[in-house]
């Protein structure tokens, strides 16, 4: 039996909304909800959704912390770190819901022009293998900090990302170590499916996400009817194409379509949002409450992924024997 999806609220990342993120993230986190995302773009004035999503993880103990965020138009290298500083801090709870988007507005930022359907699509794909790469760039026991040695990492514990792209190259290896999920998991909503591609949303990502458009200020079974509603469908629509691989739905991601999240009252938001938790938990529609330190793998029912070093990606390859090297 597949494990169900994680319930989670998109919060935005707009510099107002902050005062009311604080006091929300950990209610919706004593109320049980599975998780919280983070989306916006900079181009129009929000924070950074990794920033905001880093502001408000240490605020909360058990939900899962993501983050919807661009894989073009940006340092491949330092999306990669970032994400992995986000499951440092947020103790393993983070994940990355991949957007892929490239228009004049956000390229010009960057000092390059807009990519076509195709270009953008192979870029989605190859900062999403280069994050892969980086995030297994360290073992779990690299940092040794031995004192009497003076080693703080051992170096034939890392190794380089060596990632040749269409458009970027990546050395490695990463600046940060392994975080505490090894991968992060990597989600495509049903709405961003088209842009990021089929090579991310259906090989390269951990699963599926859906988004579910709600009035926050609408009552708990009007909220649990919209999910249901919303999981119906993808259940009709995955037996409407046989013989295609189905795209596991890890996530609902509950999007405000009234009044914004950030003007709801945070208290009355998550007594509501429980309620609709806990209707659709008693079906099984919906993945049980997120334990204390339990990380997002953990919710999603994703084994952690160990790390295998290549005797000729070792970042100490300099002084490795060729024996080794052809091992």
């Amino acid at each position: 039996m597949s494990t169900p999806p994680v319930l989670t609220l998109d919060l935005p990342s707009a510099p107002s909304a902050l005062p009311t993120l604080r006091e929300l993230a950990p209610a919706l986190d004593a109320a049980g909800l599975g998780g919280l995302s983070v989306s916006g773009d900079a181009e129009a004035g929000d924070l950074h959704p990794i920033h905001v999503a880093s502001h408000l993880a240490p605020l909360t103990r058990a939900l899962a912390v993501l983050v919807r965020t661009d894989a073009i138009d940006v340092e491949p290298f330092h999306l990669a770190t970032q994400l992995m500083s986000l499951d440092h801090i947020s103790h393993g709870r983070a994940g990355w819901l991949v957007e892929a988007r490239s228009d004049d507005a956000a390229a010009q930022a960057v000092g390059r022009e807009a990519l076509d359907d195709a270009a953008r699509e192979q870029e989605a794909a190859d900062v999403l293998a280069a994050s892969r790469l980086l995030w297994d760039s360290w073992t779990d026991d690299a940092v040794v900090r031995d004192i009497s040695t003076g080693v703080f990492v051992d170096a034939a514990r890392l190794q380089y990302a060596d990632f040749e792209g269409q458009s970027f190259s990546v050395k490695g290896p990463s600046i940060t170590p392994r975080s505490p999920q090894g991968q992060l998991p990597v989600l495509v909503a049903d709405a961003d499916r088209q842009s990021v591609g089929a090579a991310v949303a259906e090989q390269g990502a951990d699963g599926r996400a859906i988004d579910v458009r709600v009035d926050v200020e609408a009552t708990a079974q009007d909220i649990a009817g919209a999910v249901r509603e919303a999981l119906g469908a993808a259940t009709a629509q995955q037996a409407d194409a046989p013989g295609r691989t189905p795209r596991v739905v890890r996530l609902i991601g509950l999007v405000e379509a009234g009044a914004e999240a950030e003007t709801a009252a945070p208290a009355a938001l998550a007594a509501r949002l429980a309620d609709a938790a806990a209707q659709l938990r008693a079906d099984d529609l919906i993945a049980p409450a997120p334990a204390s330190g339990a990380s997002l793998r953990d919710q999603l029912g994703l084994p952690r992924p160990e790390v295998t070093i290549d005797p000729a990606r070792r970042s100490d390859r300099a002084r490795t024997s060729p024996e080794e090297t052809a091992a």
